[in-house]
């Protein structure tokens, strides 16, 4: 699924270029999912429990795919770190299997596209 994922974003960002707006790039990677039969949540909220309780505090990702993938978007490599942190979080309380952080800004995506997989899932 990662490699379909990113052929989805590959196609966008060889149609668009490096250095577009984020949410341009999200609605075209949508668009893209779509035409490819690829279900997904876009700004999909995602609940946080501990230890019995739902936490108000909501966590947000780009995108999840087909409920086993988060997607993070990011348009700076300065807030990589932030960004990573995040994403590391909506995958451990989303239950997602993995994490994808992308950053469309890069001239090659391959550099802006990494993979993290969820090695502590938080369950309710």
């Amino acid at each position: 699924m990662a490699t379909l994922i990113y052929d989805c974003a590959r196609e966008v960002h060889a149609y668009t270029g490096p250095g577009i707006l984020p949410e341009i790039f999200k609605s075209c990677l949508a668009h893209e999912f779509r035409l490819r039969g690829i279900r997904f949540r876009m700004n999909a909220s995602v609940a946080v429990h501990y230890k019995g309780i739902r936490i108000e505090e909501k966590l947000f990702a780009d995108f999840i795919i087909e409920e086993e993938i988060a997607i993070e978007l990011i348009s700076s490599v300065r807030k990589a770190e932030e960004h990573l942190k995040k994403l590391n979080t909506v995958v451990s309380f989303s239950g997602c299997s993995m994490g994808v952080l992308l950053n469309p800004a890069e001239e090659r995506l391959i550099d802006g596209f990494k993979k993290i997989t969820n090695l502590k899932r938080i369950t309710l």
